[in-house]
């Protein structure tokens, strides 16, 4: 069946998108690829913050380069997600260290019965490690989109002036903001039907569950997504208004030479 599935995209991916399409089909399959390579290495004691930062650049790498080419745009992109990444892990790491929402909860005990505790894993690298590569996919998307737009808007009127391309660039913000803000709410939502279930059948209070560590850990998960996501628009903006600007100069120059 997932066989079945796989080609039913593979086929829909190539009549509406061709080349890009299939293009858009291998990186799904090497990021698969990227993610279970990241588990493997953190399972083999490797410091798990080093190692997703470099699966996470790989995986920058491969989204904007090999599916978008490398150009002013896709650069600038690099730019502002690696920055964003950089910061949140900072950031995570702090927030773990404050609020403990790393390792095992008590609605996984079932789950990890046959597996044995003590991992030797450090669990507050995990658990910032896995928020990492949750924010990754949205910041990357959001930041793309800010730049391939704000450079047709340079192209069609090379004469504004660099805050106006920021300017614009934050109007064009505004407008992504309200459709990854509900992408990322329905997806963890989706993601904790059955975490809701449970607590249901369970009859947890409201207290119970605000205060559950497992609840802690998606909502935070969530806010952290989600805050990389808006702050991704006006770091992008800046970025791209930046190198536009310059390199209007730039082609001055080449076409004096």
């Amino acid at each position: 069946m997932i066989n079945l599935l796989s080609g039913i995209l593979l086929l829909l991916l190539l009549i509406i998108g061709g080349k890009r399409g299939l293009k858009t089909f291998l990186t799904i399959y090497i990021n698969l690829l990227l993610v279970l390579l990241l588990v493997v290495l953190c399972g083999w004691g490797f410091n798990p913050l080093i190692v997703t930062l470099l699966i996470s650049l790989l995986i920058i790498l491969l989204v904007l380069f090999f599916l978008n080419g490398i150009n002013l745009k896709t650069i600038c992109s690099l730019i502002s997600v690696s920055i964003i990444v950089t910061i949140f892990l900072l950031v995570t790491v702090l927030i773990n260290n404050r609020i403990y929402i790393q390792g095992y909860t008590e609605e996984n005990i079932e789950a990890i019965s046959y597996v044995a505790y003590d991992t030797g894993l450090d669990m507050m690298k995990v658990a910032t490690s896995i928020v990492l590569i949750g924010l990754i996919g949205n910041v990357i998307d959001t930041s793309i989109a800010i730049s391939s737009a704000l450079y047709e808007v340079h192209v069609n009127n090379p004469k504004l002036s660099k805050k106006e391309l920021f300017i614009s660039g934050m109007n064009i913000g505004k407008d992504i903001l309200g459709t990854t803000t509900n992408t990322l709410f329905f997806a963890y939502l989706g993601s904790c039907m059955t975490l809701f279930i449970y607590f249901l059948d369970y009859k947890y209070s409201f207290a119970t569950i605000i205060n559950s560590k497992i609840f802690a850990t998606e909502f935070t998960r969530i806010i952290i997504s989600g805050i990389a996501s808006f702050l991704i628009i006006p770091l992008t903006a800046l970025i791209v208004s930046i190198a536009c600007k310059r390199e209007g100069k730039y082609e001055k120059i080449k076409n004096r030479i």
